[in-house]
């Protein structure tokens, strides 16, 4: 009797397996985590479908947000109590902010800081601190700024877009005025020499990237931004223009019409070279911007 007890709650485990998997199948237009803009891979939804019938594997939904983004676990890093808070309060220019700096990886780290795998919490020598400069640059011109520099992948790596997309959301709120999102990263490369450089106007330059979002509502106007600040690059830095990935992934893009992905330079970039293309840049959204009012 207990056998066949066994046995028909599989059946009816199973079935009920089955039902969830073609509900959420019929379903797929709510196949999105509408707070961390999160899509469902073929893969995860697999997953999904394993854990529903055999729990205790206890397999683990990959971020493909983050996947898509070198995944080097910030490791070698010390807690200390007597730092400031992962959630400082931003830098704020005075006036109206037309433009928002975050960083969903704000550890990430240029030479000569190589430690920590190339992340750090000190703010020196970090993608916080090229957005210093960026910030600075686009001051100048006029342009205030709202640089928020809450470290979104410390002590966890694992989904950092999800804690930027609700920093993010937070302050387009608090900033309405807000124009463009600039979420301010480094790529990585894994070879011992140094990343390659661009001399523009007598000073060494890291090159620079703007990944795209393809799966986004914003994707034409996020693409046709990026097009602009790459035209005036082109006629006021000779060709100094940043090459366009497109990818499939959200990476929060969706929060802005101006919302632009930006990777200044490697890991194994001098700090110095990405301050030189973060000033270069500021001067061109600044530009970008001031044509637009």
């Amino acid at each position: 009797m207990k056998r066949l007890l066994r046995k028909s709650a599989v059946i009816i485990y199973i079935i009920s397996t089955v039902c969830f998997c073609m509900a959420y199948v019929n379903n797929s237009d709510r196949a999105e985590d509408t707070s961390g803009g999160r899509n469902v891979s073929a893969t995860d939804f697999g997953v999904m479908c394993i854990n529903a019938s055999y729990p205790s594997m206890g397999i683990e939904l990959a971020d493909s947000r983050d996947n898509e983004v070198p995944q080097e676990e910030v490791t070698d890093l010390k807690k200390d109590e007597s730092t400031e808070s992962n959630n400082q309060q931003p830098d704020v220019s005075s006036g109206e902010p037309e433009v928002l700096i975050v960083h969903t990886h704000a550890t990430e780290s240029y030479l000569p800081q190589s430690g920590g795998n190339f992340h750090s919490r000190e703010e020196e020598n970090t993608v916080r601190d090229v957005g210093n400069i960026l910030a600075q640059a686009l001051e100048k011109q006029g342009v205030a700024v709202v640089h928020d520099k809450t470290l979104h992948d410390y002590p966890s790596y694992n989904n950092s877009y999800g804690r930027s997309y609700a920093t993010t959301q937070e302050l387009l709120k608090k900033y309405p005025s807000v124009k463009c999102v600039i979420d301010l990263h480094r790529d990585a490369i894994a070879a011992e020499t140094p990343a390659a450089t661009v001399s523009v106007g007598g000073r060494t330059c890291a090159k620079y990237s703007y990944v795209v979002s393809t799966g986004t509502t914003t994707y034409q106007s996020n693409l046709a931004f990026v097009k602009s600040l790459n035209e005036i690059a082109q006629s006021r830095y000779n060709g100094f223009t940043g090459k366009v990935i497109e990818r499939s992934y959200k990476y929060n893009q969706d929060l802005s019409s101006q919302y632009i992905l930006l990777e200044i330079g490697y890991n194994r970039n001098q700090i110095e070279d990405c301050r030189n293309t973060a000033d270069i840049i500021g001067n061109v959204l600044g530009e970008v911007l001031k044509n637009q009012r």
